[in-house]
């Protein structure tokens, strides 16, 4: 039986540590997103951290400790 779920907003959010000269930076990002159709969670993962990455020069090289995605519909 072939998939036929409608796609729809997810919420996602992604905590990032980062090593500095006092010792580790923490940030958390998250957001809103639509997945386009037979989108993976790993190349969710892969575009929300290469945005992250743009965003955030201070991100590249750090360690994605926390990710979750998940409708974002109650």
């Amino acid at each position: 039986m072939a998939k036929t779920a409608k796609q729809v907003p997810h919420f996602w959010f992604m905590t990032i540590q980062t090593p500095n000269g006092a010792g580790y930076r923490l940030n958390s990002y998250q957001g809103v997103l639509t997945p386009a159709p037979g989108t993976t969670r790993l190349s969710l993962f892969n575009e929300i951290r290469a945005e992250i990455d743009e965003r955030d020069p201070l991100a590249v090289g750090g360690v994605a400790i926390a990710f979750d995605v998940q409708p974002n519909e109650l």
